[in-house]
């Protein structure tokens, strides 16, 4: 009994002794986010001490049920000076007290109460030892509205967190191999929630999330192929977003496609997404300065959008929803070719653009507007029918080489079918009174003038009919 009555007394006091820690580290020079960070850090160890001393729900909760209110009252009226940041009132510490509660709640509901732990230090370690490098060391910025957010302290974070989860794991559940997995499933998340969550609800977000993906982990180990797509897709993505070659939006949707992918198509279907996506994202970085003229014209600039994320992505996920539900050889097949007219498509257009031949148009062969849709130079054509080939070397393993032929060739007539669609049927607008042709249809004097093409018909809408088109011929005729 006494033992127990001084593990819920050291308990009580260890917040406190956090605080007079973190108020002495501030007498003797330390700045006031430092010492804000060290009580962060410190505090995330109290779950460990929890585990420890309290065997049910409700006397786990109790402090944190307290805290709450502590840390909400000293958000208003500076009750703990060393927590609280003096420029802003984002509630960060009140949400940190939620967090605990919440996760001491459940994870001992669940008989799991390390899962508290997993969450907790994550938080602890990654965002608290993120923020401190990104303040010291932190120099490549990201772009805006998260400028404040630097590389150095999102890799940090991702380093801490599965550092941190995957200690809790050994130390908990002693087995390597979850551990493991938990610790690199959680990482990757860890970074990006901590980095797009806006001040202080990171407090929240983080560790619920973290906890949730190890709980997940623990229920259903078959989980594992999925969260390691999870992971592969958002390392991909961030560099891209740091690259500004893609929108936060793009982000999140790109993910998500990633992720269904995977669930209809498994590792081949996402395979050709990435390597669409990593190849594609090269092309458009080639030649930028040359291209900087005839990318005028088009009507979307610069980071890819959800829209353009899903008008190259959606035919394949159609068809490897198909695939999912019939079993059909081709459908799978058709995933790669859409991909491959996807990647023709891209490299035809970015390094069709470098060519010194001027471009003419594919339905009339009389010259035409660099980088209007529609043109076409012998340079896009090679380049095109080398991106789909690339991409199509994934059909070799399961179709062989007739597969990847095939996938080659649809996906080359897709984009040359964009093309096509892209001369006769795309919008393209007049720049003023007998001005030259552009996709864009609004300048910065207003809406422009239709001259040609069909109002709705963009961009996006040619490239995902040339790319669905081609994949569904394919498709229905893989053996059929």
């Amino acid at each position: 009994m006494e033992k127990q009555l001084l593990g819920y007394a050291l308990t009580a006091a260890a917040p406190f002794g956090a605080l007079g820690l973190a108020a002495a580290a501030r007498k003797w020079g330390a700045g006031a986010e430092t010492s804000r960070k060290l009580v962060h850090i410190l505090l995330s160890n109290w779950i460990l001490l929890a585990i420890a001393v309290y065997r049910s729900a409700w006397t786990a909760c109790i402090l944190p049920a307290c805290f709450i209110l502590l840390n909400y009252v000293s958000c208003r009226r500076g009750l703990f000076s060393a927590i609280e940041r003096e420029e802003d009132n984002t509630l960060g510490t009140v949400w940190y007290a939620v967090s605990l509660f919440l996760l001491c709640l459940a994870g001992y509901s669940q008989e799991m109460p390390w899962i508290a732990a997993c969450g907790m230090l994550a938080m602890g370690y990654g965002d608290g030892l993120g923020a401190l490098a990104g303040r010291r060391w932190g120099k490549r910025r990201f772009p805006e509205p998260y400028a404040a957010k630097s590389l150095e302290g999102m890799l940090t974070v991702m380093a801490f967190s599965g550092l941190a989860v995957g200690a809790a794991c050994a130390a908990y559940v002693r087995d390597p191999v979850f551990a493991l997995r938990a610790a690199l499933s959680c990482a990757v998340p860890a970074a990006a929630i901590e980095l797009f969550t806006p001040r202080g609800l990171d407090n929240l977000t983080l560790p619920l999330s973290v906890s949730l993906i190890v709980w997940l982990l623990a229920r259903f180990p078959g989980l594992w192929p999925l969260f390691a797509c999870l992971g592969v897709t958002l390392v991909i993505l961030l560099a891209a977003y740091y690259l500004r070659a893609i929108t936060v939006s793009g982000l999140f949707s790109g993910a998500l496609l990633g992720v269904a992918l995977f669930l209809g198509g498994g590792w081949t279907a996402y395979g050709a997404l990435v390597l669409f996506f990593v190849s594609g994202s090269l092309a458009s970085r080639a030649g930028k300065e040359k291209k900087a003229a005839a990318e005028q014209l088009h009507e979307r600039q610069g980071a890819r959008s959800t829209v353009q994320v899903f008008a190259n992505g959606l035919p394949s996920l159609l068809f490897a929803g198909a695939y999912a539900l019939t079993g059909r050889e081709g459908c799978m097949l058709a995933v790669i070719a859409c991909f491959a007219g996807a990647a023709a498509d891209t490299f035809s257009s970015e390094i069709g653009m470098l060519s010194r031949r001027p471009p003419v148009s594919i339905l009339t062969w009389r010259p035409a507007p660099r980088g209007l849709s529609g043109g076409v130079t012998p340079l896009g054509l090679c380049a095109g029918a080398a991106g789909a080939l690339l991409v199509s070397l994934l059909a070799l393993p399961a179709f062989g080489g007739g597969g990847m032929l095939a996938s080659a060739a649809a996906g080359f007539a897709g984009s040359v079918l964009d093309s096509v669609l892209g001369a006769a049927f795309q919008a393209k607008y007049r720049m003023g009174k007998g001005g030259a042709l552009t996709e864009r249809p609004r300048s910065g004097d207003g809406p422009l003038e239709l001259a040609r093409g069909i109002r709705w018909v963009n961009n996006d809408v040619v490239n995902f009919a040339s790319v669905f088109l081609c994949g569904l011929a394919l498709a229905a005729a893989w053996r059929a």
